[in-house]
């Protein structure tokens, strides 16, 4: 953010309002941060009841939760289909993964739900709308739509979608172009942190697709998406760290990288980190732990690697007894149950939401310049509180909602909003 910016900011929240402060909204959003998941519900649910869309999409978030104590999908769907019946963009992405997730699945209206969103210039929307037509989950795949949707959100700087261009570039292994063109996408990826594009970078440099070879490079990039948790980063950083490629050998290292994709259900990495604990490599020799690990492995749903753990797990059981085979068995069952989640829930601020309209709505009524719904239409009360706003902070007052304007608001409204749900 510029100097100007953060003082635009600061004079803008301290802007005399022209209506009594967003309460109600504010009341709720507070709660939600300090997980009173009910009195949230309590407080939105009339505002809601009256069509204001945020709220709606928060409501059916919290349902869909379970947070209110119970996952409610019906109520869910029933709230993010009021704010969907407005065109915000981000219920629409919502309303489309339950018809999917519907059983059986309704894929045609999927589509209809993400193109209307896609179409409103969502690039969440865009990126859901390009994979399904990149799968084809209705009909036959359509790789020009595909590329066409991909290539509209990796514009607005998504990068997820940034990533699935460069995966698809990537693939066309005997094009320099088009590794060129992989290259320059994953690192508009990896430049915003996704760490399956941090992975696939590493992987070209240290191959030299596309890019004169740089292991050093490479595991610096390993390094970066392991750390954020991605188990394949993990499980290569081991390798790296293991063969001394791009760094020196780090025995203990690779251990402790093999041993977090393991933990993280990597089918290689259980497989390597077993290896480690049945040698005594970079770790203290436990041949039982490491039999436990191969059973996981061979549970897995890698083929290849249930193929390779079986192979490991023949060689080991010349050297178990009867007791410490029962006993690695038994192991492997604790060994890959998932973490239990954390029970609260962030919620994305308005402007998240995809809807200029009623992020601005929102953020006006939170300044005190709107006593209106936040309904996601730009009529004359809208209009007037723009204007308003714009006229009392030294902006053109022309009256009309921008993504600019948004960005302005809510770093004025920020104020009110912090920490976020969640922080």
């Amino acid at each position: 953010m510029t100097i100007s910016r953060l003082v635009l900011a600061a004079i803008l929240v301290m802007t005399v309002p022209a209506w009594p402060e967003d309460s109600g909204f504010l009341a709720g959003w507070q709660a939600v941060g300090e997980r009173r998941y009910s009195d949230a519900q309590a407080a939105w649910v009339e505002s809601a009841a009256n069509g204001d869309v945020d709220v709606q999409y928060y409501l059916a978030q919290l349902h869909e939760s379970g947070l209110l104590g119970t996952v409610d999908i019906e109520r869910a769907i029933g709230w993010y289909g009021e704010a969907a019946h407005r065109n915000l963009p981000a219920a629409l992405v919502a309303l489309s993964r339950h018809m999917l997730e519907a059983k059986p699945p309704d894929t045609a209206a999927a589509i209809d739900l993400l193109t209307r969103a896609a179409n409103l210039d969502f690039p969440r929307a865009q990126q859901s709308l390009a994979s399904l037509y990149e799968r084809g989950v209705h009909g036959a795949p359509q790789p020009n739509l595909a590329i066409h949707w991909y290539h509209l959100a990796a514009r607005q700087g998504l990068p997820e979608a940034q990533y699935s261009l460069a995966r698809l570039s990537a693939a066309d292994t005997g094009n320099r172009a088009s590794l060129e063109q992989a290259l320059a996408w994953y690192h508009q990826a990896s430049a915003a942190g996704l760490a399956q594009a941090e992975n696939n970078l590493a992987h070209m440099y240290e191959q030299g697709l596309g890019v004169e070879r740089d292991p050093e490079r490479a595991v610096a990039l390993y390094r970066r998406a392991a750390d954020k948790g991605l188990a394949v980063a993990q499980n290569n950083l081991g390798i790296m760290l293991q063969y001394g490629r791009g760094t020196p050998v780090d025995l203990e290292g690779a251990a402790a990288a093999y041993g977090a994709a393991a933990r993280s259900g990597h089918a290689f990495g259980q497989i390597s980190f077993a290896t480690c604990l049945a040698n005594g490599t970079g770790i203290e020799r436990n041949p039982v732990e490491a039999y436990a690990w191969l059973v996981a492995a061979a549970r897995g749903d890698d083929r290849r690697a249930r193929k390779v753990a079986r192979e490991f797990m023949d060689s080991l059981e010349s050297v178990l007894d009867s007791t410490e085979l029962r006993r690695a068995t038994l192991r492997a069952s604790s060994l890959t149950g998932a973490p239990a989640e954390e029970t609260h829930i962030r919620l994305p601020l308005p402007g998240a939401l995809g809807g200029p309209v009623a992020a601005a709505q929102r953020y006006l009524a939170l300044l005190g310049y709107l006593d209106g719904a936040v309904d996601n239409i730009a009529g004359p009360v809208t209009r007037a509180s723009v204007k308003a706003f714009q006229e009392g902070n030294g902006l053109e007052a022309d009256g009309m909602v921008s993504n600019e304007l948004v960005t302005v608001l809510e770093n004025a409204a920020m104020i009110l909003l912090s920490p976020h749900p969640g922080e």
